[in-house]
């Protein structure tokens, strides 16, 4: 294999949630030495941010029974022992391709093994808020005193200046805040929040991409600097079209699954494919119609006269007749296979696709062939697959599986890079600096 892109730089990782430790895996994708520093020793990051799922796992902290389909959402075949705090699912999915220090950087032994370390590294990424990583000392102002060549990239919720700067966030309420949720739900309805916390991996990418513009800068300059991501802002960013719109027109967006320029388009229940499910599920096909000659295709394929309604036979119309339109395919597409269907529809040049699930997008053959679907070993859980990286580079082979550190995995062996005898490795574990357990109880 042909070295990495990224071989020969070091990052120090301070990832919490989903958009810190993506930066980092990212990196770590890349070939960087990512070294995913944990500043004390209870792992709560990977914890889900459902409260049902936080409280279940208070539960089992207490040693009381939690519900089997709980547990399975945050622990492989839903089995937190023997170590759950190396077993979440979660975390290891968002911290392969990373080496794990657990530190206590508040004590004077932490203290001299961080500044080691940043003298020794390239990068730190943190997703903290700015009050937090100032009273860690991993801020800008403090590590760059240290290496003149760090660049700290600092991705919170609202950025390090203004009003909001030292507020903490989650992803469903920036979602909330940058507008998504107002225009994501029914048309009829109120406004919802997305499946899962989106602003996160759209952060998460953004600060990668911004690691990387300043490693680029450093080469033909020289120095170090700080990179300031804001997640509000990033995620605002991709929704352009959106507030494009409502500064032109002066009203928000209206809110639906449907296109402003295509008529009709929307998803259309199909029904369950699988022979052998125990209970059936909701499967859908996504549909547009792009223009008049879209639609006259489309009608000769579903081959019902109802269909062929001159009402229909414009843009206009069928923006208009949308709702009727709707009922209509729906009752054409809900004894159908979508898969079936969306080959169907797209021999004849209709844009169509089934909606994915998450065991689709497992088994799917393309995935696979492209080497996205990856495995890996994890200690103490065993093979597992999971989404890999999905990006080729034609100098470079597939990116390296490795995976997610255990806590306080390689304590030892990256203070022995630091130059830290043996003997003052054993005193750090001895005074609790390094550690490699959670406290009693499990966690927080």
């Amino acid at each position: 294999m042909t070295e990495s892109m990224l071989s020969g730089i070091r990052v120090v990782e301070f990832g919490y949630a989903w958009a810190g430790p993506l930066v980092g895996r990212t990196l770590g994708d890349l070939g960087a030495d990512v070294i995913k520093l944990e500043q004390d020793n209870s792992r709560g990051g990977h914890l889900p941010e459902d409260p049902a799922l936080r409280a279940a796992l208070d539960d089992w902290r207490r040693g009381e029974a939690v519900e089997p389909t709980l547990r399975a959402s945050v622990f492989p075949e839903g089995e937190p022992e023997p170590e759950p705090w190396n077993r979440a699912g979660i975390f290891n999915k968002h911290n392969r391709n990373k080496r794990g220090l657990c530190a206590d950087l508040k004590s004077e032994s932490g203290k001299r093994i961080w500044r080691r370390l940043v003298e020794e590294s390239d990068v730190i990424v943190d997703n903290f808020s700015p009050r937090g990583s100032k009273s860690l000392g991993i801020d800008y102002e403090t590590v760059s005193q240290w290496n003149s060549r760090i660049i700290s990239a600092s991705c919170t919720g609202y950025g390090h200046t203004g009003p909001f700067r030292q507020r903490v966030s989650y992803g469903p309420v920036l979602e909330a805040h940058a507008g998504g949720a107002s225009v994501t739900g029914y048309a009829e309805g109120g406004p919802m929040k997305m499946g899962h916390a989106f602003p996160d991996p759209i952060g998460g990418l953004h600060g990668a991409f911004a690691v990387l513009t300043a490693l680029w800068e450093r080469e033909e300059t020289g120095r170090g600097c700080f990179v300031d991501l804001s997640q509000l802002q990033t995620y605002a960013a991709v929704q352009g079209d959106l507030l494009l719109e409502t500064s032109v027109q002066g009203q928000a967006p209206t809110r639906g699954n449907r296109s402003r320029s295509c008529a009709p388009q929307g998803v259309y229940r199909c029904r369950d494919e699988r022979p052998d499910a125990r209970e059936s599920m909701d499967m859908w096909i996504a549909i547009t119609i792009e223009d008049d000659d879209a639609w006259s295709r489309f009608c000769q394929v579903v081959r019902d006269e109802r269909f062929e309604d001159a009402r229909f036979t414009t843009l206009s119309g069928r923006f208009e007749y949308h709702d009727e339109i709707d009922e209509l395919i729906s009752e054409w597409t809900r004894d159908q296979d979508r898969f079936k269907l969306a080959e169907h529809l797209q021999a004849a040049e209709i844009t169509a696709l089934p909606v994915m699930t998450n065991g689709d997008l497992v088994e799917s053959e393309h995935l696979r062939d492209r080497g996205f679907i990856v495995e890996w070993e994890q200690p103490g859980v065993g093979v597992y697959e999971y989404g890999g990286f999905p990006i080729h580079f034609s100098e470079q082979g597939p990116a390296e599986m490795r995976p997610a550190p255990a806590l306080g995995g390689d304590n030892r062996q990256i203070c022995e890079e630091l130059g830290f005898s043996p003997e003052e490795i054993d005193e750090f574990v001895a005074n609790g600096t390094l550690v490699d357990t959670p406290p009693a109880g499990g966690g927080r």
